[in-house]
Order: structure tokens, then C-alpha cells, then sequence
């Protein structure tokens, strides 16, 4: 703007040429007047001289200030050798005016430049003031983009949070999570969720999302990125694989890495898994992806804690506290839903009622909390000689109920002869010495023969055990 003001505070270049040449033009006259033979003219050199006067004085508005003090130091030349041939009063009156308005056009072409220059400056203070407020616009703007993103993806945890709410199934949870950190956060090729496997104690892949062509995740057990993770309990940003020296290899083979980025997973205040986020590109991941997806597992965090205490509320409420089988009721219901399918199959179904004999008088003569190992040492005999498939359940007190799938009335018999064995043999008064032998008496009931319904089947079990105890006790009952 600055350059803009001080090209258009000049006169166009037409007119500073015809100055210049009007002023040629009257010198060279004035000149040819004062070198032809006298004599000379005075009224004549006179207008000479007042035209020269007038073109030298409005060169200092036209003209820059160079050529108008050229034109002027000419003009005053030329006006003295004037003065000097002619001698002429009027012409030395012409000097001195021409000296004046010039000197006069001098001094205020002076001023108008001094004033253009303060202008110009204040014209150019205006020009980076207002680049400055420019930038400060755009920098405005670009935040408000920024916090508009933010609040976005805040407004969509929102949702996620309650969508998590209403789960209470890990599966559903894992999957939820891992969907909507693709989607959220985007930019990925996978998305990977690993759970801790208590048993092997390592990393396993329990939910995943890839970008459409890309090739199967064969990368089941984690990689140095998640063990990374998982060790330091911090989350993880890596904008090139190949240049962060904590990392050795590319990744995995099926796949290129450029960048990831990865959480824990903390369940009461243990790392329990590992969500990530991983691209082909380089530099793909910000430190506000990596926030978003330290906020989004907070919320995970705490819907898996929900979960599993969702499970382990249902696991007490279906199994005995003391011995960690099944209740009644779920038995029950398991017998129910196998009977109904051993009727589509035509299969036989066996139930199994055990009770330990006088243990009553064995809780009086050691105590109660002898009596509770016996009861939880029992339940472990049983689990190790039921099959995969069977269900062991705490029937009530002393007596436990078994449910065989598929099992015939021999192989029920063998089964429950296996656990009498067992309970003979192994089961002692703890800390009594050789202790007072505990035994147990079963009976044995089979789906079709004894039996048609659930109840029929327990009630046909239990007066088969009943009649053990009066043939002796310690013995298995089978059949009529």
C-alpha cells in the first residue's frame, strides 16, 4: 500500500516529460536570443525569462527532486547570463523573483515530501498492523477449527460413554471400543484391542478392525509395540517405525508400519491390555490423537470394570460361596435344557446324587471349619473326575448333585464308583490325626429308562442314594 502511495503522489511520466521538454525548449530560445546580435529585446527576454521561471517552478511539483534542481540551477544560470548581457532592470527584478518562487517551490516541495515520507511510514505501520491482524484472523480461525474438532470429538465420547453404559458383556465392549476408535480417530489401517491372558500371562488379540484390502491380522500375540506398552504403563506415540531407536524391525510381516499409536488398558489400577491404533504412513498420529485415545480408554477402563464385576456378581449368585460349584437352580435349569435335547437326539442323560455319610457327627467331633475343608475338597474331587462336559452342583448341606450328558447308566456308574473311591481315600479329618474316615454314598438315575422329567430324574437319583446309606453307606446304587 506504501508503494501504491507514493507512485500515485508523482505526476504521470507524460506530463514530467513535457516539462522537461518545455523547459528545453525555452532555454534553448532564450539562449539563441542571448547569443544573436544586439541588441536585444528586453520585453522580450523578459517573457523568456518569466516563462523559464514558471517551468523551473513547476518542476519542483512535477519533477523529482533532482531534476528540479537541475531544471532550477539552469533556469538561474541562464536568468543571471540574462541579466548580465542585457543589464536590463527588469530583468534583474525577474532574478530576484524567479530566485524567490523558486527557492519558495524548493522549500515546499520540501515539506510536501517530508510530509508524503511521514505519510508513506504511517501508510506502512497501517499495512503491517494489518498483516499482524491478518495472521492473528487466521490464527483465530484455524483455533476455532481446532477447538470445533475437539468439541466434535468430545460430543462423540459423549456417546460412547453411554453407549458403554448400557454393556455389560466384555465382547461387546472390546468390539464397541476398537470400532469407534477407528472411526473416531480415523486415519488408521488396524485397530487392535489385546487382553491380557491370565493363564499364559501374555498378550492375545480379542478384538480388531482393518481398512477394506488390507491383508488378514495374523499378529495374535501382540508385538514389540504392545509389550512396550504394557511394560511402561504409558501410552505410546511412534511417527516412524523405522527411525525410533526403542523399536528393532519394522513390525509385522503381513503388514508395513509407518506410525502408531497405543494405550493401556487398567482395570483397578492393573494394565490389562493394550488398544492401538496403527498406519502405513509416517507422521500420521498427533499428540491429540494420542490424548483422544488416552480419554476414550478411560471411559473402556472403566466399562471392562463394570463388566467384570457384572460377571462375578452372576458367577455368585449361580455358584455355592464355599465350595465354588453350581447352585441348585442352575442345575436345575442346565438339566432342564439338556433333557430337552437329549429328547431331540435320543441320547440318555445321567444324574448322579452323592451325600457324605455322618457328617454331621463328623462337624460335632471336629468343628465346623474341619467340616468346610471336607465339603470344598470334595467339590475338587469331583470337578477332577467329572467330564469337560458334565456339571457338578452343591445340591444342599452335605449332598451334591452331578449331571452327565450322554452318559450311559454304566458309564455313570463307573463315574460315581470313581468319586466314592476318591472320597475314601483322600478325604481326612485335616490336622486329627489319622482322623475319622470320611465316605460317601451315591445314588445313580438315567434318562429314559428311570425317568422322564427333571424332577422325576433328581428324586429317582436321591432314593438310590438313600438306599446306599441303608445297605451300609460307602457304595453306589444304580439301579433297582
Amino acid at each position: 500500500m506504501s508503494e501504491e502511495l507514493s507512485t500515485t503522489s508523482r505526476p504521470p511520466a507524460l506530463i514530467q516529460g513535457v516539462t522537461i521538454a518545455a523547459g528545453i525548449a525555452v532555454v534553448g530560445a532564450y539562449l539563441a536570443a542571448l547569443l544573436s546580435p544586439p541588441p536585444h529585446d528586453p520585453f522580450l527576454m523578459h517573457n523568456f525569462l518569466i516563462i523559464l521561471i514558471a517551468l523551473a517552478s513547476y518542476g519542483w511539483v512535477t519533477l523529482s527532486f533532482g531534476a528540479a534542481a537541475v531544471v532550477s540551477l539552469v533556469a538561474g544560470v541562464s536568468a543571471l547570463w540574462g541579466w548580465a548581457v542585457v543589464r536590463g532592470g527588469l530583468l534583474g527584478l525577474d532574478v530576484l523573483a524567479g530566485a524567490a518562487l523558486v527557492g519558495m517551490a524548493g522549500l515546499q516541495q520540501r515539506r510536501r515530501g517530508r510530509r508524503l515520507l511521514r505519510l508513506t511510514q504511517k501508510v506502512g505501520d497501517l499495512d503491517e498492523e494489518l498483516y499482524l491482524k491478518e495472521q492473528a484472523l487466521q490464527l483465530s480461525r484455524q483455533n476455532q477449527q481446532s477447538l470445533q474438532h475437539k468439541l466434535d470429538r468430545y460430543q462423540q465420547l459423549q456417546q460412547v460413554a453411554e453407549q458403554l453404559s448400557r454393556m455389560v458383556r466384555l465382547e461387546d465392549i472390546g468390539q464397541l471400543a476398537v470400532d469407534r476408535t477407528f472411526e473416531l480417530i480415523g486415519k488408521s489401517d488396524a485397530c487392535l484391542l489385546f487382553l491380557v491372558d491370565k493363564e499364559r500371562q501374555e498378550l492375545a488379540l480379542y478384538a480388531s478392525r482393518k481398512s477394506p484390502g488390507l491383508p488378514a491380522i495374523r499378529t495374535k500375540l501382540g508385538d514389540q509395540f504392545d509389550r512396550y506398552v504394557l511394560r511402561t504403563h504409558r501410552p505410546l506415540l511412534v511417527n516412524d517405525v523405522r527411525r525410533d531407536f526403542r523399536f528393532s524391525g519394522p513390525g509385522p510381516a503381513e503388514r508395513p508400519l509407518g506410525s502408531v499409536i497405543a494405550c493401556p488398558l487398567f482395570v483397578a489400577q492393573s494394565a490389562e491390555g493394550v488398544l492401538r491404533l496403527d498406519s502405513r504412513q509416517p507422521g500420521t498420529y498427533t499428540q491429540d490423537d494420542l490424548r483422544f485415545l488416552d480419554i476414550l480408554l478411560d471411559l473402556v477402563d472403566t466399562a471392562v470394570a463394570n463388566a467384570q464385576l457384572f460377571a462375578q456378581t452372576q458367577q455368585l449368585a449361580i455358584t455355592d460361596g464355599l465350595t465354588g460349584l453350581y447352585r441348585r437352580q442352575p442345575f436345575f435349569d442346565q438339566l432342564s435344557r439338556e433333557l430337552a435335547r437329549a429328547n431331540r437326539t435320543r441320547e440318555p442323560l445321567a444324574v448322579l446324587m452323592l451325600d457324605l455319610d455322618d457328617f454331621k457327627l463328623y462337624n460335632d467331633t471336629y468343628g465346623h471349619s474341619a467340616g468346610d475343608v471336607v465339603l470344598k475338597t470334595v467339590a475338587e474331587l469331583m470337578r477332577q473326575q467329572i467330564p469337560p462336559d458334565g456339571m457338578c452342583a452343591r445340591y444342599g448341606g452335605e449332598e451334591f448333585a452331578v449331571l452327565l450328558p450322554q452318559a450311559s447308566r454304566e458309564q455313570a456308574a463307573r463315574i460315581a464308583e470313581q468319586v466314592r473311591q476318591q472320597v475314601s481315600q483322600r478325604v481326612k479329618a485335616a490336622g486329627q490325626g489319622a482322623g475319622r474316615p470320611v465316605t460317601a454314598s451315591l445314588g445313580v438315575s438315567v434318562f429314559p429308562d428311570d425317568a422322564q422329567s427333571e424332577l422325576e430324574l433328581v428324586r429317582q437319583a436321591d432314593a438310590r442314594l438313600y438306599q446306599a446309606k441303608r445297605a451300609g453307606k460307602d457304595r453306589v446304587v444304580w439301579s433297582s
